[in-house]
């Protein structure tokens, strides 16, 4: 019997979705960079974050709404995405607000990661709230999500950097090791790769004194006043060192 093409008949595809979200003490790394921001002197890839609506701290509704955006987008191509969640504080993706959206946890597999460990010789966790702050577990979900078809990382976070890195080097021929893929990367390999974003990026209290101006039907940036050149700062090729 030959195999029916699911996709020649109209029925929807089901992707692997990773969905990033940093907790923690991130929040005072959250802060000093965008204290950074309206200082002045920031670092030029500091302010384009901030500039192009990134967020490095999600609200609730703003979870909720990215979540609704990478969901609504996967649809417009014939794809149901299974979402799978990853973050040093997993209770977030149990908030009211992300009822609608059910995902998957590496806590519902702390018992064989508990064997692992042990088996390795690693650390032994003694919890599931253990599982994601052991290192093994940062690992398995660095590499759980370099297999999705859809990722919502952080922009501000190493480890979203390290699962793109995981993408680019398992597919050394075409990538090798980057922090970020091209439109042009992501649609050669199959990948699409969204950052959080602010609910209104917009929003006039927000934009950290930067300029937003229409120009040719295109919106346009203007650099803040005092901004350091990326190739005057220490850490240009240490980009979000958290």
């Amino acid at each position: 019997m030959r195999r029916r093409d699911a996709s020649a008949e109209g029925a929807s595809s089901v992707r692997l979705a990773c969905v990033h979200v940093r907790r923690g003490d991130f929040h005072e790394s959250c802060m000093h960079y965008e204290e950074e921001a309206r200082s002045g002197r920031a670092r030029q890839w500091v302010v384009s974050h901030f500039e192009r609506g990134f967020s490095c701290w999600q609200t609730d509704a703003e979870l909720e709404l990215n979540l609704q955006l990478v969901r609504a987008n996967a649809a417009a191509n014939g794809n149901v995405l299974a979402f799978y969640g990853s973050s040093d504080e997993p209770k977030v993706f149990t908030s009211a607000s992300l009822h609608q959206i059910n995902v998957s946890k590496l806590q519902r597999w702390a018992s064989r990661i508990q064997q692992l460990e042990s088996t390795v010789g690693g650390v032994i966790i003694s919890s599931q709230g253990e599982v994601q702050k052991s290192a093994l577990g940062a690992i398995i979900d660095q590499l759980v999500c370099s297999r999705a078809s859809y990722l919502l990382l952080n922009i501000f976070s190493t480890f979203s950097q390290m699962v793109i890195a995981h993408i680019g080097v398992r597919h050394s021929e075409k990538i090798g090791f980057v922090r970020d893929l091209t439109l042009s990367q992501q649609g050669a390999l199959g990948v699409h790769v969204d950052f959080w974003r602010r609910q209104n990026p917009f929003d006039e209290t927000k934009l950290l004194g930067v300029s937003v101006v229409w120009d040719n039907i295109a919106l346009r940036m203007n650099q803040a006043v005092g901004i350091v050149p990326e190739t005057e700062a220490s850490t240009s090729t240490a980009k979000s060192q958290l």
